[in-house]
C-alpha cells in the first residue's frame, strides 16, 4: 500500500513491526522480502514517485576536504533512489582479498570472507535481472589461451562484470509494495532523527518531517535505515543523545573511512602488432553472448591480481579498453536519436552518406559481436583505470551548522586520499608498464605520475559513497556488526554500501542487494 505522507494528521504516532528508512534499491529489496509474511512493515521514502526540487535540496551540504563534484547530484531522492537513474546495473563480484584482513594494509578485512555471502548473491541476480549466476571467464566464451601474455599473470588478470537491464526499482517493483497488505510505503515522509535510551537500548521510534511543517513518529520492534552511504551516516550523528554523542558513535566512528572509486585516464597502449587479436577485451560498452539459451551483456576487463596486491600491500585497480568509435557513427545517433541530438544535421548527414560501405560493415560487425569491434589495424588502444580507496578515518562525513528546510544540520564531505591511495596508482602503472614491455604487447604512453605524492591530473571520485558506517565486530574498529547491527543498539540496522569495509574496485550494487538479502532473513528470524 502507498500513503501520501502529506495527508497524515500532525501528531500521529505509527506502529509497525519493522520501519525501513530509504526508498532505493536497498530499501525496495528490504521491502519485498517481507511481502505476505505477516509482519507489519513500514517503509519512509524521502521524496515522491517524480523528482521535487524541494526535497533534491535536502541533500545539499558543503564540501570541504579534496573537491568533490558531484556529492549532491551522485544522489536522487525520490522512490526508487539512484535506481532512477542508471543506465543498467554493472554487476560484478569480489575478489576473496577484498574480504581478507591483511596486515600491511591498515583497517582491512571484512568480520566474514566472501564465501559466507555465496547463497544471497546467487538471490541477488534476478532481483537486477541478471542472467545465470557465473563470473568465470569460461561462462562469457573468453579461453585463456586467447587472453595475450601481460594479462594472464602474475600481476594482471582478466574478469567478466555481468550488464543487467535499465531497472527502475520504484517502477519495476513499486506494482508489488503497493499490492502487499502488510507493507506500507510512505512517500514525502523525511526521517529527522531517532529517538533512542539514554542508556543504550533500543530506539524507540522515529520522528518523520513532511514540507512544509508535518510531523508525525514511527515506533517499531527493528529500524533499518537504507539512506546511501553519506545520508545514513548523517542520520546517526544528527540522532544525538543528551551529552550530544550520535547514535552508534560512541568511539568516534561514524562518518569515518569515507571512500569512492577512483577514476581516470590518461594512459593508452601503443600496440607493438596493429593486428592483435583483443577479442578477450570488450570494451567499455562490453558484448554480447549466448548463456543458457539466451542472450547476455558482459564487460570484461584487466585487475592488478590478488597475488600482487598480497605481496605488496596495493589497494586494487582495474583497466578497461576504450575502443575508438567512427565518428560516423556519432554523426548517425545525433540524426536518429532524440537523445543525441546537436551538432551540424546536414554536415552529419554529409558524413553518414561518405562513410557508406565501411559504416555498414561496422554496424553489422556491431550487431553479429554486439560490441564495438575495434578497427583493424589498430595503433594505440586508450585506457580507462578504477583503482580503490583505502580505508582512511580522516576521509568523512560530518554535520555543519549549516542548517536544511527542517532546521538539521547540513552534511559536510571531507573527502580525503591517503599516500597508500596515490602509491597503489603509482605501482599499478608503473607494473602495468613493465608488463606491456616484457611481454611484447606494446608500449604504455601514460602521463600518469609515478613518483610520489603526485596525482592523474583528470583523477575524480565516482558516485559510489561507501564505508561511512562500516562493518567490524570490534565496536572500536566499525560502526555495525557482522549482522549489519549498529553496535550497542539493539534494534537498529544499516544496509547499503556504507556498511562496506573495503571498497575494492568491484561495482556495489550487487553486494548492496546480496548483504540487504542477508539481513532481510536475519531480521525476519528475529521478528518471527
Amino acid at each position: 500500500m502507498f500513503t501520501d505522507a502529506r495527508l497524515v494528521p500532525a501528531g500521529t504516532v505509527i506502529e509497525t513491526d519493522l520501519c525501513i528508512v530509504g526508498g532505493g534499491a536497498a530499501g525496495i529489496t528490504l521491502a519485498r522480502e517481507f511481502i505476505n509474511s505477516g509482519i507489519r512493515v513500514t517503509l519512509l521514502e524521502s521524496g515522491g514517485e517524480q523528482p521535487d526540487p524541494a526535497i533534491q535540496d535536502l541533500y545539499a551540504g558543503s564540501d570541504i576536504g579534496r573537491r568533490y563534484e558531484i556529492f549532491q547530484e551522485s544522489r536522487v531522492r525520490y522512490f526508487g533512489g539512484t535506481t532512477n537513474r542508471w543506465g543498467g546495473a554493472w554487476c560484478d563480484l569480489p575478489s576473496p582479498l577484498d574480504f581478507e584482513t591483511r596486515p600491511g594494509v591498515a583497517y582491512s578485512g571484512w568480520p566474514f570472507p566472501l564465501s559466507e555471502l555465496e547463497p544471497w548473491y546467487r538471490r541477488a541476480q534476478p532481483v537486477l535481472r541478471l542472467g545465470p549466476y557465473g563470473y568465470a571467464l569460461t561462462d562469457w566464451g573468453i579461453a585463456q589461451e586467447n587472453i595475450p601474455e601481460p594479462f594472464r599473470g602474475p600481476h594482471f588478470n582478466v574478469r567478466v562484470l555481468q550488464q543487467g537491464p535499465i531497472t527502475r526499482f520504484g517502477q519495476y517493483y513499486g506494482p508489488e509494495l503497493r499490492q502487499a497488505s502488510n507493507v506500507t510505503v510512505y512517500l514525502n515522509a523525511n526521517a529527522l532523527r531517532f529517538d533512542a535510551n539514554e542508556n543504550g537500548g533500543p530506539v524507540r521510534q522515529v520522528d518523520v518531517g513532511v514540507l512544509p511543517d508535518g510531523r508525525f513518529k514511527v515506533r517499531a520492534r527493528i529500524f533499518i535505515v537504507a539512506c546511501g552511504g553519506i545520508e545514513n551516516a548523517r542520520l546517526l550523528l544528527l540522532s544525538e543523545n543528551a551529552a550530544g554523542i550520535g547514535l552508534g558513535n560512541e568511539h568516534g566512528l561514524v562518518g569515518r573511512c569515507f571512500m569512492l572509486h577512483l577514476e581516470y585516464a590518461s594512459a593508452a597502449i601503443a600496440l607493438k602488432n596493429p593486428y592483435a587479436n583483443l577479442l578477450f577485451q570488450t570494451g567499455e560498452n562490453g558484448a554480447i553472448y549466448k548463456r543458457l539459451g539466451a542472450k547476455r551483456r558482459f564487460v570484461s576487463y584487466i585487475s592488478l591480481s590478488d597475488q600482487t596486491k598480497r605481496a605488496l600491500d596495493l589497494p586494487a585497480m582495474r583497466l578497461r579498453f576504450q575502443y575508438p568509435r567512427l565518428p560516423q557513427i556519432d554523426a548517425l545517433r545525433r540524426l536518429v536519436l532524440p537523445q543525441e541530438r546537436g551538432g551540424n544535421r546536414m554536415r552529419d548527414l554529409a558524413s553518414v552518406i561518405g562513410a557508406g560501405p565501411g559504416l555498414t560493415k561496422y554496424v553489422v560487425g556491431r550487431i553479429k559481436h554486439g560490441r564495438n569491434m575495434p578497427p583493424s589495424p589498430l595503433a594505440a588502444i586508450p585506457l580507462r583505470f578504477t583503482a580503490e580507496q583505502l580505508p582512511n578515518p580522516d576521509s568523512r562525513i560530518t554535520v555543519g551548522e549549516d542548517r536544511d528546510a527542517f532546521g538539521l544540520r547540513k552534511v559536510v564531505v571531507d573527502w580525503r586520499l591517503s599516500a597508500e591511495d596515490q602509491r597503489g596508482i603509482a605501482t599499478g602503472t608503473r607494473l602495468l608498464r613493465e608488463e606491456l614491455g616484457r611481454s611484447g604487447f606494446g608500449e604504455l604512453h601514460s602521463t600518469i605520475p609515478e613518483g610520489e605524492g603526485e596525482w592523474p591530473s583528470d583523477l575524480r571520485g565516482d558516485q559510489h559513497h561507501m564505508g561511512t558506517t562500516r562493518m567490524a565486530r570490534d565496536p572500536k574498529r566499525g560502526v555495525v556488526d557482522e549482522n549489519c547491527r549498529v553496535h550497542g543498539v539493539e534494534n537498529l540496522y544499516m544496509a547499503g554500501c556504507s556498511v562496506f569495509a573495503t571498497g575494492g574496485t568491484f561495482n556495489p550494487t550487487l553486494t548492496i542487494l546480496t548483504l540487504a538479502l542477508r539481513l532481510a532473513d536475519h531480521v525476519k528470524q528475529r521478528l518471527q
